[in-house]
């Protein structure tokens, strides 16, 4: 696997890793994926994105409607929790039903770090479509999006080494439980 290293790679250098990783997957240079994953348990501390992407989620959601001033909070965080979780579930029986098992880790440590970059566009364009005008705003929050699902499409075409069609197929996948998530918090929540 691109970038693993011998065993024994502490979480802070990992976690610094990542966010490097992020910075450069961001601009669309493969070269992130050496530093997504340094070791094997490189995947699951790459969850620490997660963590990481909690505060901007939570002004995202703040700004957006007021669910996190409300009883609200806890749902929206059980939502966000599953949300880091169902995907890589799901994508694990996808990459291994198209003979991709063995890239998975990379994959999903790379989506994880990525998901810092996501959130960093989704927040800022959160924030200044919040002082410009509605259409401007909306306009910077589709792009926003775009960008998302195409770093999403990036990640996975280059770390699963699969085609764009393919690698198109997980976005939608991400998509679709997000939105299975999402609408699902809006009912109990709401």
């Amino acid at each position: 696997m691109p970038g693993l290293s011998a065993p024994g790679v502490s979480t802070e250098v990992q976690v610094v890793s990542g966010i490097r990783a992020a910075t450069l997957l961001a601009r669309g240079r493969e070269e992130g994926l050496r530093l997504a994953l340094l070791s094997m348990e490189g995947t699951a501390r790459s969850f620490w994105a997660g963590a990481i992407c909690l505060v901007p989620f939570l002004i995202i959601r703040a700004m957006g409607n007021d669910a996190l001033l409300s009883a609200g909070l806890g749902v929206e965080l059980i939502g966000y929790v599953l949300g880091w979780v169902a995907f890589p579930l799901v994508s694990l029986a996808l990459a291994e039903a198209w003979g991709r098992g063995p890239l998975w880790p990379l994959f999903i440590a790379a989506w994880n770090w990525a998901n810092l970059a996501t959130y960093t566009v989704l927040l800022g364009s959160t924030v200044l479509g919040s002082i410009l005008p509605p259409g401007m705003g909306g306009m910077l929050t589709l792009m926003a999006f775009a960008y998302a699902l195409w770093l999403e499409w990036f990640v996975a075409q280059r770390a699963l080494r699969i085609s764009g069609f393919r690698a198109g197929l997980f976005v939608l996948m991400d998509t679709a439980i997000g939105l299975l998530i999402a609408s699902t918090v809006a009912r109990i929540g709401g």
